[in-house]
């Protein structure tokens, strides 16, 4: 057996490393927050059908709007075209879309005096031949989502569950060091997002706080069976918990991999092909599952082995009183 891997030494690193990144992420988050994908911005769309886009109108369409914006004394920041959606259909609407985008600073007032004002030099230009509709809004950062908030919650209650299973199956020795994991997890998956400032929207670093801790609870279910099976083999009894916990973790990583890379590939792989919006939640997923598969292999073994040692000896020592009493009651 291969006795070098010896998790219980290295405990005081992995708690301090856990802590400095926590710590990290915890200052950088109190002075700039999170990376969100949809900060406040205000926009004034410009609706215009086929009509103005076969005849090829459209410099024409954004040079009298700029004009017009340049009257209002306001400065784009952001200028694209996109086909027009219909929100309650989600489908194309067959229209086309002049989007501007402001700063969060223009007050609303006057957005809207300069939509006004784009609409009927639009309707007075005979030129463009096509129905055009102007509208101003004001786009909020995205809120959190009252389903991706029960979405937390329920992953969260699903670990918790997982854990008190743990601790009937396998011991409370595992399910406290499954605890600790999923703690760990869920706070550092929360300070990788604010010092990494990956793009996310409001509700993403909550939820994929949840999704780390599941990802734990399942990784250290799966090291648990590993080593309830891997502890029945007489080879172990004459090991130190130090020693039998390293072994085992080290034998699993063929064990653990055959789940973790297979869901990995297929987070990246659909993570790259997707749209923007599915995007921003199926690439920062790989971070969470990261964090659990350093959890499951480092931080949480370590953890155990302290505590598979004294509850070993509570088990020894009550033996030991079972077997004395069974003696008096012989005698």
């Amino acid at each position: 057996m291969n006795k070098r891997f010896l998790p219980g030494k290295l405990l005081p690193v992995w708690i301090a490393v856990s802590a400095i990144l926590i710590v990290v992420g915890v200052v950088l988050f109190s002075l700039f927050g999170f990376n969100y994908a949809s900060p406040e911005k205000k926009t004034v769309e410009i609706s215009y059908d086929a009509v103005v886009y076969i005849e090829e109108k459209e410099e024409k369409l954004a040079e009298e709007c700029e004009k017009v914006f340049s009257q209002n004394m306001l400065e784009y920041t952001a200028k694209k075209t996109d086909r027009e959606l219909d929100v309650n259909y989600v489908a194309e609407t067959g229209n086309y879309l002049l989007v501007y985008t402001f700063s969060s600073d223009v007050k609303d007032e006057t957005l809207q005096t300069a939509a006004a004002s784009l609409q009927t030099a639009l309707e007075g230009n005979s030129e463009f031949g096509g129905d055009i509709f102007v509208s101003a809004h004001t786009l909020a950062g995205e809120q959190f989502h009252e389903a991706s908030w029960r979405a937390a919650i329920a992953l969260g209650v699903a670990a918790i569950v997982a854990l008190v299973y743990v601790g009937f199956r396998f011991g409370w020795d595992c399910a406290i060091s499954g605890l600790v994991a999923c703690v760990n997890d869920t706070l550092l998956t929360l300070a990788l997002f604010a010092i990494a400032r990956i793009p996310v929207y409001a509700y993403g670093p909550v939820l994929f706080a949840g999704i780390a801790a599941v990802f734990s609870a399942i990784l250290w279910l799966a090291q648990c069976m590993k080593m309830r099976e891997n502890f029945k083999d007489p080879a172990y009894t004459s090991l130190t918990a130090q020693e039998a916990v390293g072994v085992s973790v080290a034998g699993s990583w063929k064990f653990v991999c055959c789940f973790v890379l297979p869901l990995a590939v297929v987070f990246a792989v659909l993570g790259i092909i997707a749209s923007n919006g599915l995007r921003l939640f199926l690439l920062p997923v790989l971070l969470p599952l990261a964090v659990s598969v350093y959890s499951s292999f480092l931080l949480a073994p370590a953890v155990l082995v302290p505590l598979k040692s004294k509850f070993d000896k509570m088990k020894s020592s009550r033996k030991k009183y079972v077997g004395k009493k069974k003696a008096e009651v012989q005698e």
